[in-house]
């Protein structure tokens, strides 16, 4: 039982640590403001955007001024997925 506990803590802890390390803790409505427009423009920018998938767990979007880096991963003109990691400026 002691074992449980002690997992579920060590896990409670490294999840806070990790949001903590991420660099976006999504406390300013602008920030995701800035962040949904920079996801438009990169839906309007990949070739297929059907298979437009944003990787929002494993590298969280961050927020610098009118600067947003996404990370995603769509198919390019082959047909083959791509995974970039872009700055995108927006207003």
């Amino acid at each position: 039982m002691n074992k449980i506990i002690f997992l579920l803590f060590a896990l409670m802890v490294a999840g806070c640590n990790y949001s903590s390390q991420s660099g976006y803790t999504g406390s300013d409505s602008s920030d995701i403001n800035k962040i949904i427009a920079a996801k438009q423009i990169v839906r309007g920018m990949v070739n297929y955007p059907d298979t437009l998938d944003f990787h929002n767990y494993s590298y969280s979007p961050t927020v610098s001024g009118n600067t947003v880096t996404l990370k995603f991963t769509a198919k390019n003109a082959f047909g083959v997925p791509e995974t970039h990691v872009m700055d995108i400026q927006v207003n």
